[in-house]
């Protein structure tokens, strides 16, 4: 057993069965792609203006949900002293967007949830102010259950008043529930007003399936940014060794007596997660609370060939990352088509032309070329 194994031995000897699991089902690993998407989003998110909105994009089980959870804790850690004094401000509001069961993403229930998760009171019995009533004007009332402005108005002023400076929205995908185009536009133009007028910075996390919102005008793409949160590549000889640090880093975290010896069988278990770290700490989870229940020493290959995903989900989770990523990779080439646009092929060949003509000598008519004239008489002509 080594130093490390037996320091976290020494830590959870005496624990329960039950704290056991709870050690390491809530225990994350900072592997260098989180770091690096988390810098830079808490970056962006300190340094950016108001009613800025992010999206932050990759397979899915890469972790964006553990990403939202740091951003989340480190937000509330760094405003604890102001919520101390006032604890009515909400700096931070985190909400998981559940998908919709009719197929269609329901703006009512959104604003419910939103407004419960900020402790708003009386969701039920927002109305919005009347306006100033004209005559043959037809007003549709606000306490029918079909209209929501009521609960958008509600949760803006929730947002002013309590002070939110960011919004986090898992599992964003869900708005695309919608059909047709023009309603995709519309969904995205809605976070982005709610933004604007609250001046609150609104990050969406989800699959590439959000590469739909990108953009969809010029306006909404002005006010949006994106951050690719990827997975260890196979291709990437520094991903793999990464990948591998990782799950070395994890055996050291599990509360077992011996050496499970993971690295053994990193191949299997790339395989399988497709190089996403969420799907594998669920899947080494799984197997630790199956070698606690049955008082094992460690985590045998049987034990992980029997847990692991399904080979058809993986090969699914695959190609939505791959698809994704080269569908992320076409975009990267609009660079060429944009400059196409604006006319710097026309630019180039001008300039090329003006090389040309100032390195070609012109002749003028009727003058000749210069040289060397003899000065002088010769001896025969004296």
């Amino acid at each position: 057993m080594d130093e490390n194994k037996e320091i976290l031995s020494e830590q959870i000897t005496n624990s329960s069965i039950l704290e056991k699991k709870n050690y390491f089902r809530e225990r994350t690993i900072n592997h260098p792609i989180l770091q690096r998407v988390y810098t830079s989003l808490m970056e962006k998110i300190e340094e950016s203006e108001k009613g800025k909105v992010y999206q932050v994009f990759g397979p899915t089980g890469v972790g964006k949900s553990t990403l939202c959870k740091r951003v989340k804790r480190e937000v509330l850690s760094k405003n604890h002293t102001i919520i101390q004094k006032d604890k009515g401000i909400i700096p931070i509001v985190s909400l998981e967007l559940p998908s919709p069961d009719n197929g269609k993403f329901n703006w009512k229930d959104f604003y419910r949830r939103m407004l419960k998760e900020m402790n708003e009171p009386l969701i039920d019995y927002k109305v919005l102010r009347e306006p100033e009533k004209k005559p043959n004007h037809r007003y549709i009332p606000n306490h029918l259950p079909s209209t929501s402005p009521a609960l958008r108005e509600s949760l803006e002023n929730a947002i002013i008043h309590r002070k939110t400076k960011i919004v986090l929205l898992d599992e964003a995908q869900h708005l695309l529930k919608v059909p047709g185009g023009k309603a995709i536009q519309d969904q995205m133009d809605a976070i982005k007003s709610i933004a604007n007028l609250t001046g609150s910075i609104f990050v969406m996390f989800g699959t590439y399936e959000l590469m739909s919102f990108f953009d969809l005008n010029g306006q909404l793409g002005r006010r949006t940014n994106e951050i690719h949160f990827r997975r260890y590549n196979l291709n990437n000889t520094q991903d793999i060794r990464e990948f591998k640090s990782v799950i070395y880093t994890f055996e050291k975290h599990l509360p077992l007596d011996e050496d499970s010896e993971l690295l053994l069988h990193w191949e299997f278990l790339y395989e399988r997660t497709v190089g996403c770290i969420g799907i594998l700490k669920e899947w080494l989870n799984v197997c630790l609370i199956q070698a606690l229940n049955r008082n094992l020493p460690s985590i045998s290959y049987e034990l992980i060939k029997n847990n692991a995903p399904l080979p058809s989900k993986a090969l699914k989770i695959a190609q939505e990352a791959v698809y994704g990523e080269r569908d992320l990779e076409k975009g990267e080439k609009d660079s060429y088509n944009l400059q196409q646009l604006l006319g710097f092929s026309n630019l180039t060949d001008k300039e090329d032309s003006n090389k040309s003509d100032n390195t070609i000598k012109r002749k003028d008519v009727g003058k000749r070329n210069p040289v060397r004239d003899v000065i002088g008489i010769t001896e025969k002509e004296a």
